[in-house]
């Protein structure tokens, strides 16, 4: 196993146990397609010379639901994950069109855009537990 692949597996579990834990609705469903699209793309055949259609597809399904996600959640680390997917896709259509790209750089940059929409869903996650951590009422006539 690649390092990267490991701190992207690592990532993948930390942000989804995470969402399933402090989460809401959005972020455990987030979770849940982002496992079901590492699942699917980790399952499909890759090979060297073609483009990994399995992957595009999965991931450009995963980028329209975080884009429904970023119209409609009003929560602000949807248009960030949203924003990383995007460039995760610009990524595919890169080796698409260039096939003369280096392999380690396509799968780097992949993992790296990855991660982020990864570490996006983790922000979301920490913020929202944040916010909904009971707050203190202040008595009326402190100064603080």
């Amino acid at each position: 196993m690649s390092p990267i692949y490991a701190v992207s597996l690592g990532l993948l579990i930390l942000s989804s146990a995470l969402a399933l834990w402090r989460g809401g609705w959005w972020e455990r469903a987030t979770a849940a397609v982002l496992v079901l699209t590492w699942i699917g793309t980790a399952l499909a055949p890759f090979n060297r010379t073609e483009p990994p259609w399995v992957a595009i597809g999965l991931d450009g399904a995963t980028m329209l639901f975080l884009l429904y996600l970023a119209l409609y959640s009003k929560r602000r680390w949807t248009v960030w994950a949203t924003a990383f997917q995007f460039l995760l896709m610009a990524n595919h259509l890169a080796f698409v069109r260039l096939h003369e790209l280096e392999q380690w750089a396509y799968v780097t940059a992949y993992y790296v855009w990855g991660d982020a929409v990864l570490l996006s869903l983790i922000a979301g996650v920490l913020w929202r537990a944040r916010n909904a951590s009971p707050t203190v009422v202040r008595d009326a006539g402190s100064m603080d």
